[in-house]
């Protein structure tokens, strides 16, 4: 548990970045910064505890104790409602708030998209099933959020065979080519939750990280179990626990590390 204190000498300067940077966006997004959903509270409320945390987490992702940092991260959970969007949108804001890496953040839940309503950036009918079913360029396909370093490629119209195209080759060659690409990119994946739709997990078999969002005291112990046993052990990195309207305790497993994040709807 040593590692909980190494971030913690950062903590104020990060905060004061992150306050001037989410000054900026309100500036520069136009209504004052109200074109995204109070859920990012890395910049509604740069100075929480729970933006702290994500900043925590930033840090045990992208500056590992061993092994190299993952490139592809998929964040998910075993149903709907456990928050994985929150975390897969303030995870994203907070690696682009950091000194060196983009993020290319994915909306994978072709079933039930979410990251455009967080971002402020209206359901767009092109996205990644475009990508997939069709051979639009994936540049026509981008979205340049309020921040320099963040790119969001939206769900798009949802497809009458989500499954098979979330799990075709084409997919895989996607998150390579992504991967792959910028050596200075994390993407990050939001997904349809694992129970609910079998496509996710031949997303979770192609990318190097999972993490898994459980809402503690309402998911099953036996539906977290069922989850964590179809995610292979090495591509499961963390489990995130939301506990309760204000504060949630997680542990991210893969380094034994302890944080909290505020619950969310999403």
């Amino acid at each position: 548990m040593s590692t909980v204190f190494e971030p913690l000498p950062r903590v104020e300067q990060d905060r004061k970045v992150s306050g001037a940077q989410s000054r900026e966006v309100e500036e520069q997004t136009p209504g004052g910064g109200n074109g995204f959903s109070e859920d990012l509270v890395v910049l509604k409320s740069p100075g929480s505890v729970a933006a702290e945390q994500f900043r925590f987490l930033r840090a045990q992702i992208i500056r590992p104790k061993s092994g190299a940092p993952p490139r592809t991260v998929l964040i998910s959970s075993s149903l709907q409602g456990e928050g994985k969007t929150f975390a897969a949108c303030n995870l994203a804001v907070t690696v682009a708030q950091g000194m060196d890496e983009h993020v290319l953040l994915v909306d994978t839940d072709l079933r039930n998209p979410m990251v455009h309503n967080i971002f402020g950036i209206g359901r767009s009918p092109r996205g990644l099933a475009t990508y997939l079913a069709r051979n639009e360029p994936l540049s026509a396909l981008l979205h340049k959020s309020f921040m320099d370093k963040l790119t969001i490629l939206p769900a798009g119209e949802e497809p009458d065979n989500p499954a098979e195209l979330l799990s075709s080759q084409k997919m895989h060659s996607f998150i390579s080519e992504v991967r792959d690409r910028y050596p200075d990119r994390l993407v990050i994946l939001d997904s349809s939750p694992v129970i609910l739709a079998p496509e996710t997990m031949s997303i979770a078999n192609e990318v190097d990280a999972v993490l898994l969002m459980v809402l503690r005291g309402a998911t099953p112990r036996h539906v977290v179990r069922d989850t964590m046993e179809r995610i292979k052990q090495e591509k499961l990195k963390g489990i995130i626990f939301n506990m309760d309207r204000n504060i949630t305790r997680a542990r991210y497993y893969g380094y034994g590390y302890s944080y909290r994040i505020r619950e969310a709807a999403k």
